[in-house]
C-alpha cells in the first residue's frame, strides 16, 4: 500500500536508501561516498517535519520503497522527482512503477505540467525504467558523485 510518509518512517527510508545505493551503484560510486542510515535518517526526519512530500510503499508495516518529488531545485518552474528507491528484494514486483505514478500524480496535483529527474548516466536499469514510463533524456548533464543525465516528461 502506498501512503504518505511520516517522520517516524525516516529510519526505514534511510535504510532503504542505503541498501539500494549499495546494490545499484556499487560500480558507479565510491562506497565511502554512499549514504548511510546514521547520516540520512535525521535528514529525512527534518524533510518530513517541514512537510516534504514523500510516498512510501508499506508492505505489512515495513517500508520497502519510497519516492519524493516537489519543485525543481533549479527553480525553472517545473516539478522534479528527487528520488525513488525500492529495496532490492522488492524490486521487479511493481513497487517502483506504483511509487513513480504516485509521485507524478503529486506533481500534477501541485500544478506542474512538466517534470525532470536526474540519474547516474551509467545506471542503465534506472534509465530503462524511466524510459518505459515515458521519461526522455533531454540532454542535461551534471557531475556530482558520477556523471548524471537529466530526464524530462510532460505530466
Amino acid at each position: 500500500m502506498i501512503r504518505r510518509a511520516t517522520p517516524a518512517d525516516a529510519p526505514a527510508i534511510a535504510a532503504v536508501q542505503a541498501r539500494t545505493w549499495r546494490h545499484a551503484f556499487a560500480d558507479i560510486v565510491d562506497p565511502e561516498r554512499m549514504p548511510n542510515v546514521e547520516d540520512q535518517a535525521p535528514r529525512w526526519v527534518a524533510h518530513l517535519e517541514v512537510g516534504g512530500e514523500v510516498h512510501v510503499w508499506d508492505q505489512d508495516g515495513r517500508v520497502v520503497g519510497f519516492a519524493t518529488a516537489g519543485p525543481d531545485r533549479d527553480h525553472a518552474g517545473v516539478g522534479e522527482l528527487y528520488a525513488i528507491y525500492v529495496d532490492p528484494p522488492a524490486q521487479g514486483a511493481g513497487v517502483g512503477s506504483a511509487l513513480l505514478a504516485a509521485a507524478e500524480q503529486s506533481l500534477r496535483g501541485a500544478g506542474h505540467r512538466e517534470a525532470i529527474l536526474w540519474t547516474f548516466e551509467a545506471n542503465g536499469l534506472a534509465r530503462a525504467f524511466y524510459e518505459r514510463h515515458g521519461w526522455k533524456d533531454d540532454g542535461g548533464r551534471e557531475e556530482h558523485l558520477a556523471p548524471e543525465v537529466r530526464y524530462r516528461r510532460t505530466l
